[in-house]
């Protein structure tokens, strides 16, 4: 059979079957910009996952529960009633979960998101399937187009995502443009859901901005003068904040950078144990801010920065700069990875090593305070080495979360020691060949600005300390997420 035979016999046909396809390619689209959403709305990947999975298989049941009960005329009508709702439902979520959130609490407002998104969103694709199938050639024959069509979808996203949102925007509503042409859409309303695809995507950016602002000046207590960006990417929705002299970073709709005039979190992360080595060289997991390179670049030889998003390391450059010093430094390189590959795989050694990684919300997250990773990261340590972690829940409190992270370290590293200033604790572990120092020459090496606040943790009291908790590994990651 010829090439040209072979597509032939794939090619869709009739309205039944380009009715399969391009449902196949509208559901691949949504879910992906779904889960997006959901994530930077509920701020909790895990969470926001479960919830669109409810609502995925909700809506699915319901388009096909009422795909026969409803006439064609009224399916068609409904069709721009429906891109309206998700128009606004994609630039209000985050606000309309917080709004529900803070007046009935969070099981509330995840069953409102939950009930709009399976009755306006994904119920609409699957009230074309059963119609399609009935008009299609065989059960065999229209699911395998169905799934072309998810496939195609599929394969759209890596291609559309990394260069902006609003082209996977743009690809989802010309599918679903294309599926009210399907049902029957006549000219003047083809040409005004078209109209109104245009105007959203040559307008999504300032919308979501502003309802960015609107959500981080409540929810964060921030005066929000300006949201200088707000780009969605493979990985994350990255925004970048200006609140009077100060820049701040969220990562899907979580703070992780509100400022740090004193540079107080990269001096005892980065300078104090590079101080203490004299010039390691270094690696950095995880971007931010990239205050920690800025700290320490200016005398250390090297500093190699991993992160799986090109995109937050770009934003961090452009805006952080008084922080991460990147324009004035000449001794760093930017290794776009995921931070578990990179260390399993990389044959450098490093005389200093920090984690410079989100706490664990979420299971990829938390894969990186298990004991495999911090065994992995211990490998890629020069003799002398330090790697340099740090909780920001206080060891005291009622929470497990920083003990616990404490007892995985103690279980990898034979030597080490840990700082405790305010609500954060400082660890700084390495092998058999780190020399711990006394506590008086520990202190003394603290610079005098925080010398006199500082608790000092020796193995032995660390070792009492978490003696009870549980040890952190990739089968139980769950135990540190929702302790």
């Amino acid at each position: 059979m010829t090439s040209r035979a072979v597509l032939k016999s794939w090619w869709p046909a009739g309205r039944g079957e380009w009715t399969l396809l391009l449902a196949g390619v509208n559901l691949m689209l949504l879910n992906f910009i779904l889960v997006q959403h959901l994530t930077v709305a509920l701020r909790h990947e895990e969470i926001a996952v479960i919830v669109f999975s409810l609502a995925y298989f909700l809506g699915v049941s319901l388009g096909y529960f009422v795909s026969d009960r409803l006439s064609a005329g009224f399916v068609r009508a409904a069709l721009p009633v429906c891109l309206v709702v998700q128009m606004a439902l994609l630039v209000g979520m985050q606000a309309l979960y917080y709004v529900v959130e803070k007046s009935a609490g969070g099981f509330a407002a995840g069953s409102v998101v939950l009930v709009v998104v399976a009755t306006g969103v994904t119920s609409v694709p699957a009230v074309f399937l059963p119609r399609a199938l009935a008009a299609g050639g065989g059960l065999r024959r229209s699911y395998s187009v169905e799934i072309a069509g998810s496939l195609l979808g599929l394969l759209l996203v890596p291609v559309l995502a990394p260069i902006a949102h609003e082209c996977v925007l743009g690809a989802y509503f010309a599918s679903y443009l294309a599926l009210a042409v399907t049902a029957g859409a006549g000219r003047w309303m083809t040409a005004g859901l078209a109209l109104l695809a245009g105007v959203y995507l040559a307008n999504f950016g300032a919308w979501d901005r502003a309802a960015a602002g609107w959500f981080d000046a409540r929810f964060y207590g921030w005066q929000v003068d300006e949201v200088l960006l707000a780009r969605y990417t493979p990985y994350h929705k990255i925004e970048v904040v200006r609140s009077g002299r100060d820049h701040r970073l969220l990562l899907n709709g979580k703070r992780q950078f509100g400022g740090d005039p004193r540079r107080v979190y990269a001096y005892f992360v980065a300078e104090y144990p590079a101080r203490l080595l004299g010039r390691p060289a270094t690696a950095v997991l995880g971007c931010g801010s990239m205050s920690t390179v800025g700290r320490i670049g200016g005398f250390v030889p090297s500093v190699r920065i991993v992160d799986i998003d090109p995109e937050v390391f770009r934003a961090s450059h452009r805006y952080f700069g008084d922080y991460n010093r990147l324009d004035e430094l000449h001794n760093w390189t930017f290794t776009p990875d995921d931070a578990k590959h990179w260390v399993a795989n990389t044959p450098e050694r490093f005389g200093l090593m920090l984690h410079d990684i989100p706490p664990a919300r979420s299971r990829q997250v938390a894969l990186t305070y298990t004991e495999e990773f911090f065994r992995l990261a211990k490998a890629r340590l020069e003799p002398d080495g330090i790697f340099s972690i740090s909780s920001l829940t206080p060891v005291s409190a009622r929470s497990p979360y920083g003990r616990r992270v404490l007892a995985t370290l103690d279980r990898v590293f034979e030597h080490y020691f840990v700082f405790v200033l305010r609500d954060a604790a400082y660890f700084y572990g390495g092998g058999p060949g780190l020399r711990e120092p006394g506590v008086e020459e520990l202190r003394q090496a603290i610079d005098p600005a925080w010398r006199g606040q500082v608790r000092i943790y020796t193995r032995a009291m660390i070792k009492e300390l978490v003696s009870e908790e549980k040890i952190i590994t990739t089968a139980n990651v769950g135990d540190l997420i929702y302790d």
